[in-house]
């Protein structure tokens, strides 16, 4: 077979580029991609699906047979739509999931926030740590296939459930309501503290250096009305503005040391050690503890709520003023 003419593969690269799409570079079969400005519905995007910076993409039913990016102060929002591979967000970028279904890992990088819901994720989440950033993690009914990990911002995950490891480290605050942790949990240095209520952690749960640690129905963080399941050991340490827990059942040890002022809990079963400061809990109003922050899970989600409802409205207004995407 004769070789195609460069006229020929000229005028295929012309025809491509003018319907709106990008042959990317590498192998001659490389996937094509995708640049998304306004909005569209009930498509398949053949490749890759880039919204560029500063641009607003809204959409529905859509299936997504690569991967995504997310640029610099862009916008996705999705319902109802698919993506075969990664997502990836760029500083101050914003990604808007619900009934939606990521094959790969989501990587935020000081992107403004993400948010899921109804929604699952195949691979990782990872929220990498940007300097002047304070992205936000939001997320309800939702399933997270591998590890999740933050590194700042805020954090709130309810009804959730988690296959990998959770890692949240120098985050304002973490909230975990009614979920299932089908590994480990490490919360260090929260500056508004962290919060676990009516939630199952199957492997070791450790929580350092946060101002104030509610696991459980006690404590001042959260009105809880169930406690936490932990398969194995729970470890406080060295955590500051108030430490209580109560309710719990404890399939490990429960200990740690270095908490001010010391902790406090009642009604908990554990079947391991109770060890440090955790030897004899006494129950919060017997010690007269308080905590520092008076800012709970509730009012952690109304105001998420209000952020998320403030770009999701100018990210709509945006793509309405683009016009149909014209993914086609």
């Amino acid at each position: 077979m004769r070789p195609l003419s460069r006229t020929v593969i000229s005028f295929s690269a012309l025809a491509l580029a003018s319907a709106g799409l990008a042959v990317g570079a590498g192998s001659a079969s490389a996937a094509l991609t995708t640049h998304c400005d306004g909005d569209a519905a009930d498509v398949t995007v053949p490749g890759d699906l880039v919204v560029d910076k500063g641009d607003s993409c809204v959409l529905d039913g859509v299936t997504i047979e690569g991967e995504v990016t997310v640029k610099a102060g862009a916008d996705l929002l999705m319902t109802d739509s698919s993506i075969a591979d990664r997502v990836v967000v760029s500083s101050e970028g914003y990604f808007d999931a619900t009934g939606t279904e990521v094959a790969g890992n989501l990587i935020s990088k000081g992107g403004y926030g993400v948010y899921l819901d109804d929604s699952a994720l195949g691979g990782s989440y990872t929220g990498r740590a940007v300097d002047g950033a304070d992205p936000f993690l939001y997320s309800y009914d939702s399933s997270i296939g591998g590890k999740l990990t933050v590194e700042q911002g805020l954090v709130h995950l309810q009804t959730v459930t988690i296959d990998g490891a959770v890692s949240s480290e120098n985050t304002l605050y973490t909230d975990i309501i009614d979920s299932t942790l089908a590994k480990g949990l490490t919360v260090s240095a929260n500056e508004e503290g962290t919060s676990l209520c009516s939630s199952e952690v199957d492997g070791a749960a450790t929580f350092t250096g946060n101002s104030g640690v509610q696991l459980g129905t006690g404590g001042g963080l959260v009105d809880c009305e169930d406690g936490n399941y932990f398969g194995s050991d729970v470890t406080l340490s060295d955590n500051l503005d108030g430490v209580d827990v109560s309710g719990n059942i404890i399939r490990g040890a429960l200990t740690g040391e270095g908490n001010d002022p010391a902790p406090t809990g009642t009604d908990n079963r554990v079947r391991g050690e109770m060890g440090g400061q955790f030897t004899d809990l006494a129950p919060a109003a017997q010690k007269a503890q308080a905590f520092a922050a008076t800012a709970g899970p509730e009012a952690h989600a109304d105001e998420l709520d209000a952020q998320r409802n403030d770009r999701r409205a100018t990210a709509e207004q945006k793509a309405e003023e683009a016009g149909p995407a014209n993914l086609r």
